[in-house]
């Protein structure tokens, strides 16, 4: 192949394109909405991060900024996901929050505490959707976002690769 010629990046994907693009678009949608509440009230926010009871002693300084902090990147996220820019270092993101989500949620779940996800998506029809307690549901719901950035982040979509 000699150098003016152009190399051939299709690859055959697995998932489909329209597939990809309603992952994409959902997952993003989701941390839009999600991070908006927390952004509007980043004190509430940080008394549902201390319910947890995870970030105690020096930790718990650790609170306030990311309660500020998270739901930024929540939105930025998601807005990348929606413009269909940066798909996989946003979907990266996107997966080591849900897994933390989980793991946070199973913790209080061990623990016996009993506590408001403090999500995001407990208000309106999202609350129906999407409950608003810390517990199997919310792992439940977790687990099909992670899922959906499995999807997304595999995908050669997401790496701007036309698919064959």
């Amino acid at each position: 192949m000699s150098e003016n010629q152009v190399k051939d990046v299709s690859v055959k994907s697995p998932v489909p394109a329209i597939f990809y693009h309603v992952c994409r678009l959902l997952l993003g949608a989701i941390f839009i909405i999600a991070s908006l509440d927390k952004i509007e009230r980043p004190w509430d926010f940080g008394r549902a991060i201390y319910a947890y009871e995870m970030m105690t002693g020096i930790f718990a300084y650790l609170i306030s900024p990311m309660a500020i902090i998270m739901p930024m990147l929540e939105l930025v996220t998601g807005l990348l996901l929606v413009l269909n820019r940066w798909v996989r270092p946003a979907a990266l993101v996107l997966l080591a929050m849900n897994i933390m989500f989980i793991i946070a949620i199973t913790s209080v779940m061990v623990r016996g505490i009993d506590v408001e996800c403090g999500c995001g998506l407990d208000v309106g029809i999202m609350a129906v959707i999407a409950g608003t307690q810390a517990d199997a549901g919310a792992i439940v719901r977790d687990i099909i976002f992670v899922i959906l950035n499995l999807v997304v982040l595999f995908s050669p979509l997401s790496a701007g690769r036309k698919p064959t």
